[in-house]
């Protein structure tokens, strides 16, 4: 085995291609913890605004002091900026994680924001103590996107395709190639112009294949005596469509029609393998056949 190789190497198995995602292949995920830093800024030129427009208000005093008694240790002004804060982060994480269809944007606004509220509470207890957590956020999540990238390698093999991503742990996916019934590639409008895009090898028990679900109800009730009679109908439809984790996946890898190719030429060979073997053998056969057993047949 190699010894930079995150796997065991099987018979005359040889590393035909090592490919590593693009790093515009992470661009959504950069683009986020930018979203924070601008987020720390915009959020502190709405509290200057707020304290000069608003809080200052005696109209709304009334409203401060209600909101006050849930938390009456806390000055008016930091817990209605906590407030705002959460409502920023909720929403944010709500719809990041629609777009992405992943619960995983809304756990880290409310890890960010679980910080930032105990540091302000306990620590430093000024509205400016979250919107740093919130920067400094985004200069942390900036490096560890880039650890995260740089963790994913995938290897073309003689024999089979390995995925592997190490980041904190460690996972490796591999499938043979004589397993792969599809290959799928997408490009997005960056990936067409850097040339390089996202290829997922579909196993033929569906492993690669996501399903896009739309969900459709009717429902329905009459009174009746003593209470309400009703009823619910409804319909699901799904579309299959190939999907899966970047490090389930060939994400982002550089000119992806040519890697395509390899795969696809490996592909062909798996399938012709046994028929070839097989006139290999009937060909061994005949050599050793004696003459006096040709002239019997």
């Amino acid at each position: 085995m190699a010894s930079n190789l995150d796997f065991e190497l099987l018979k005359d198995e040889k590393v035909e291609a090592s490919l590593k995602p693009h790093p515009l292949s992470f661009i959504k995920y950069y683009l986020i913890c930018l979203y924070l830093a601008f987020l720390a800024v915009a959020l502190q030129m709405f509290y200057r605004w707020l304290h000069q427009n608003f809080w200052l208000n005696p109209s709304v005093s009334s409203f401060l002091n209600l909101i006050a008694s849930f938390a009456p240790n806390m000055n008016l002004e930091n817990l209605f900026s906590l407030i705002i804060f959460w409502l920023v982060l909720a929403a944010s994480g709500l719809l990041i994680g629609v777009l992405w269809i992943s619960k995983m944007p809304l756990l880290y606004m409310v890890l960010i924001g679980v910080v930032g509220t105990l540091t302000e509470v306990y620590l430093f207890p000024t509205p400016i103590t979250k919107l740093a957590i919130l920067l400094f956020s985004a200069v942390i999540g900036l490096v560890l996107v880039e650890f995260y990238r740089r963790g994913h390698k995938y290897f073309l093999t003689s024999y089979r395709v390995i995925m592997v991503k190490k980041f904190i742990g460690k996972e490796v996916r591999e499938i043979m190639y004589d397993k792969i019934s599809d290959v799928y590639i997408g490009q997005s409008l960056l990936g067409r112009v850097f040339n390089y895009g996202t290829i997922i090898p579909i196993s033929e028990s569906g492993l690669g294949l996501g399903e896009d679900a739309s969900l459709a109800a009717l429902s329905t009730g009459v009174s009746a005596k003593g209470g309400t009679l009703g009823a619910i109908f409804g319909g699901k439809k799904g579309v299959s469509k190939p999907r899966a984790a970047t490090y389930f996946s060939l994400h982002g890898v550089k000119n992806p029609r040519r890697v395509r190719g390899i795969i696809a030429s490996k592909i062909l060979e798996m399938k012709e393998a046994p028929i070839l073997r097989r006139i290999e053998d009937i060909l061994k056969e005949k050599r050793d056949e004696t003459p006096e057993e040709s002239e019997k047949k």
